[in-house]
């Protein structure tokens, strides 16, 4: 069967040649940026917690899943590659996102080339553009998590799933299962993606004969008996993970927080409404331009986007880090859209509102004023830097936020990773410092006292707040406060409060107390 071509193709041969070449510049250069960029944006809980777990032995991981345990809310597949990227560098601070940046890029070429097949070379142009200018790529794309990896997966899935449909043959029927696969072994949700194009298929060959209908039957089996080593890991995340938000002010804000973060990022907060108003507006028009100008097929991938975020915000799983893996399916559409808009006033108008969304997205990015999550600008590498100091002297410090952690082991090298050696993981579990602990550390150790004390607190994710608490309870009737300081103030902790309690924002990130103690 033939995949729907534009029919606007001959038409935009020219403008897509010059649109094709410019894929030799702008990968390049975007590269270039988001490696140069790095130390613009904090390490997230994520990545921590990522790069802790990716350190230890593969026979250990790998037995996690086959006994069922499971480790992160992901299957192993990119945490195998990031244990033999660590192994590879020693656990080289500096060189930590660069498989993150290469799988992202990647991603971008073969989405590209995906566009290509169903649009023309001008959709191959208009795709790489709307990556390169992207501003929520420019945050999460170069994180060293499981993101742009599956973003890179999704894209080769669906690349793959436009050349069986134009080449139904065994070659690429293999192809199309490899790469699922990969995506089964790198994310649970992948399920629903494939569930997606499963559908795509059907609509496509309503009338196909029995023999086909076998054929689809045996490739979904075929999936099934591969996914076997793990699925106990599946079945067991699908009971812990998923929690239904019965608020229905709740999923309905999330829903809606998630589509305008995927378009204009984290950085620019819609509760800033002098910004977040128009931006809302113009990703309306992008999306009612993009809908009534590309075929069939591209306005079923833009359903289909919209139906997995949908689903996942109904179980309780949506959230921003997670949009990259499903937005190759959104931005397929956009960019064949960009070719297929007929007349140079459509065109105009949806490149208009699509740069507009983007220039705001870079404006926040560039004034770091406005930022929806301020985790990108948390200064903990200042703040470990000082904390190192104070070790150094004889003083402890107490800590409870995992980007803190990260920070401060590489602040605190260890001999062995100086010389060389295996990088073990972070503080405060996988590696220890004398001096650091964190709250739970501290209070079994028996609470030990030097002359001067540090308590440093920041959203703490899975560190338990109650020991800190009981720290800082018994540190001010023992102790001289010397200082307290906060730093990083939310302005939307009061929205995150009351839309989603269960976060535990609050208007100020950083607070950092010193005590002087008599020991």
């Amino acid at each position: 069967m033939q995949a729907p071509q534009n029919q606007h193709l001959q038409k935009n041969g020219g403008r897509g040649g010059r649109l094709d070449r410019l894929q030799f510049v702008i990968l390049p250069l975007l590269g270039a940026a988001l490696l140069l960029t790095n130390r613009w944006f904090t390490e997230v809980d994520d990545e921590c917690a990522i790069i802790d777990r990716a350190a230890q032995p593969i026979v250990h991981t790998i037995s996690l899943y086959l006994t069922g345990a499971g480790e992160h809310e992901h299957p192993p597949l990119y945490d195998l590659i990031l244990h033999g990227w660590l192994r590879l560098t020693g656990g080289e601070q500096h060189l930590l996102r660069l498989p993150a940046v290469l799988f992202y890029l990647a991603g971008a070429w073969v989405l590209a080339n995906a566009a290509k097949r169903q649009a023309g070379r001008a959709a191959q142009g208009y795709t790489l553009l709307l990556v390169a200018l992207w501003p929520y790529g420019f945050h999460f794309g170069r994180l060293a998590t499981w993101y742009s990896f599956c973003f890179l997966l999704v894209s080769l899935l669906t690349w793959n799933y436009f050349r069986y449909l134009e080449s139904p043959h065994l070659r690429n029927w293999f192809w199309l299962i490899l790469s699922s696969l990969l995506l089964l072994y790198s994310n649970y949700f992948g399920w629903a993606l494939l569930g997606c194009l499963a559908l795509d298929f059907i609509i496509l060959n309503r009338n196909m004969p029995r023999k086909a209908w076998a054929q689809v039957a045996g490739t979904g089996l075929l999936l099934l008996a591969a996914y076997v080593p793990i699925a106990r890991a599946f079945v067991g995340e699908i009971h812990e993970s998923i929690e239904p938000n019965s608020r229905i002010a709740t999923l309905f804000f999330t829903g809606l927080y998630n589509f305008y973060s995927v378009f204009v990022s984290e950085s620019v907060a819609p509760w800033f409404w002098f910004l977040g108003v128009p931006v809302a507006a113009a990703i309306m028009i992008c999306l009612v331009m993009t809908f009534v100008s590309v075929s069939h097929q591209a306005k079923r991938f833009l359903l289909y986007f919209t139906g997995l975020l949908s689903v996942m915000t109904l179980l309780g799983i949506a959230n921003t880090k997670r949009m990259l893996f499903i937005s190759p399916w959104l931005i397929l559409p956009v960019g064949i859209a960009l070719t297929a808009a007929t007349g140079k006033p459509a065109r105009r108008v949806l490149s208009g509102a699509l740069l507009f969304v983007a220039a705001i997205g870079w404006y926040g990015i560039v004034s770091r004023a406005w930022y929806a999550a301020p985790h990108w600008i948390e200064p903990w590498e200042t703040i470990s830097q000082e904390s190192a100091n104070l070790t150094r002297n004889g003083g402890i410090v107490i800590g409870d936020n995992p980007s803190f952690f990260f920070y401060l082991t590489y602040a605190l090298p260890p001999v062995a990773t100086e010389n060389g050696q295996n990088f073990d993981g972070l503080l405060p579990d996988s590696t220890r410092r004398r001096n650091v602990y964190n709250g739970p550390q501290w209070l079994t150790a028996g609470r030990p006292v030097a002359a001067q004390m540090f308590l440093v607190k920041g959203p703490h994710y899975q560190i338990p707040a109650a020991p800190m608490d009981e720290a800082e309870h018994w540190l001010n009737g023992r102790c001289v406060l010397e200082n307290t300081e906060r730093m990083v103030h939310d302005p939307g902790a009061e929205w995150k409060q009351r839309f989603a309690p269960d976060t535990g924002q609050v208007p100020w990130r950083i607070e950092i107390v010193r005590y002087a103690c008599s020991q």
